[in-house]
């Protein structure tokens, strides 16, 4: 079943070839009324923007024309991100050429021989003087869409999405609503209200299309269901209301005004007196771009030269620690290889040592049994066993490489040499007699026996 609108007759020929340009800022509603006018019958572009968690009903952008888009902005200086004038001469005219090449060749790839075709990019608010002839050369019947939305709210969105500031969100919504605007005079055109494209999709879209003097292919009871379930208010995730917009301190009264001049348009998108104050406001902004413009550029750019020359720095940093960890590395491989080779000369000449020593008999006391195992495991696993402290307090027996444990079983004990620096050799023996006499290890003694017996152990 279909709804009259009460649409004006449309000559045959515009409805061959018309192309419907969705002109808004990002974040203020474009692409869900870019996709309501899909569900109406406009053909979308053949190769669209996947959906992401930023936009999951879709972008309805063309891959290919944001692309082109992207490379105009870039070969006159400039990004989306710029709330400065773009100035497309500043394109040298190789440049120029091939640039309106590649948006033709975009044009045919996207929509073919399509008769209503609908196209989306916030970056085209700044491009129509690049993209009017581009249309104009492709028979191309051009109507304009305006969505509008608090610069609030716009503000607050991109600061969640990409981390702008709502203050350079607010001027970046005064480049691209002032812009769309004023390219778009003459032209058949609808501004839409997107807080009621949520509310009443139905009642918005009725009037966009009177005033854009089109007939919709899907104008019917079945495709405006489908937009009130696509246009639905959880799409609105910012919130403003007109208190907080007019007490924000980061949105400008030349915001505002611009907003409230551009809701006027509505009912009557060529309204004289909302006109009139809207070329008021452009001039004042331009004025004002013009007179910071290069103090932004001289700023932007020494904040561009001072990050090329701390990533030089922060290069030859890394460079540098690079080659320290690389020296590093290789010394530490060069010590543990010396390290190594001593420790297995070490212990040949250890085995040896204590071999004699165990064998050799003594002038003043009698030949020593072979060191039990169990008893230097006893010796090395002792408390009062300090190998860094033997080592530091017997040079000879650092300077000879051998097992400090195994040397104080076999020879330190014997020697009077202290284990470490809770345990005096001579003190233990001298405090028992008994231990003394039979000729133990003062050490051994106290692990094996002493402890089980009370005995003293501390110097």
């Amino acid at each position: 079943m279909f709804v009259s609108v009460g649409h004006p007759a449309a000559d045959a020929e515009c409805l061959n070839r018309t192309v419907v340009a969705v002109l808004g800022m990002h974040r203020s509603g474009t692409s869900s009324a870019a996709g309501a006018l899909v569900c109406l019958g406009a053909a979308a572009p053949r190769h669209l923007i996947a959906p992401n968690a930023d936009n999951e009903r879709g972008f309805w952008e063309s891959r290919l024309i944001v692309e082109v888009n992207d490379a105009v902005l870039a070969a006159g200086g400039s990004d989306w991100k710029d709330w400065r004038k773009f100035n497309l001469e500043r394109i040298d005219a190789a440049a120029a050429g091939a640039l309106r090449a590649r948006a033709k060749a975009a044009l045919g790839e996207e929509f073919g021989d399509v008769g209503l075709a609908v196209m989306k990019d916030p970056r085209m608010c700044r491009l129509m003087g690049f993209w009017g002839p581009m249309f104009e050369e492709a028979n191309w019947s051009v109507r304009v869409l305006l969505p509008i939305r608090s610069p609030l709210e716009v503000g607050l969105s991109l600061n969640c999405r990409d981390g702008i500031g709502p203050a350079s969100g607010c001027l970046l919504w005064l480049r691209h609503v002032l812009e769309a605007e004023a390219a778009t005079r003459g032209m058949p055109r609808a501004v839409l209200d997107w807080p009621q494209l949520l509310g009443d999709g139905r009642k918005a879209l009725a009037r966009a299309s009177e005033q854009l003097g089109l007939i919709w292919p899907y104008w019917c009871e079945s495709a405006l269901a489908d937009i009130d379930q696509f246009v639905s208010p959880d799409l609105r995730h910012q919130r403003a209301s007109e208190a907080d917009l007019s007490a924000h301190p980061d949105i400008s009264d030349l915001a505002r005004r611009t907003y409230a001049a551009m809701i006027d348009l509505v009912p009557d998108s060529g309204d004289s007196r909302a006109l009139s104050r809207l070329d008021e406001l452009r001039a004042a902004f331009e004025t004002a771009s013009a007179t910071f413009d290069r103090p932004v550029r001289e700023l932007s750019e020494e904040v561009c030269r001072i990050r090329l020359e701390a990533a030089a720095e922060i290069a030859r940093a890394d460079e540098e620690v690079r080659r320290i960890r690389s020296q590093a590395a290789a010394e530490i491989a060069r010590a543990e290889a010396v390290v190594a080779d001593r420790g297995r000369k070490r212990s040949r000449d250890s085995v040896r040592s204590a071999s004699r020593s165990f064998w050799k008999p003594r002038a003043k006391a009698p030949a020593t049994p072979l060191a039990d195992l169990k008893d230097l495991e006893a010796i090395r696993n002792s408390l009062f066993f300090n190998s860094a402290h033997y080592l530091e307090s017997n040079p000879d027996v650092c300077a000879a490489g051998v097992d400090p444990a195994l040397h104080y079983l076999v020879h330190g004990g014997r020697e009077g040499r202290d284990p470490g620096p809770l345990f005096s050799t001579k003190a233990y023996l001298a405090r028992y007699p008994d231990v003394a006499a039979a000729g133990l290890n003062a050490l051994l003694h106290y692990e094996r026996q002493g402890r089980r017996e009370s005995r003293i152990a501390a110097a």
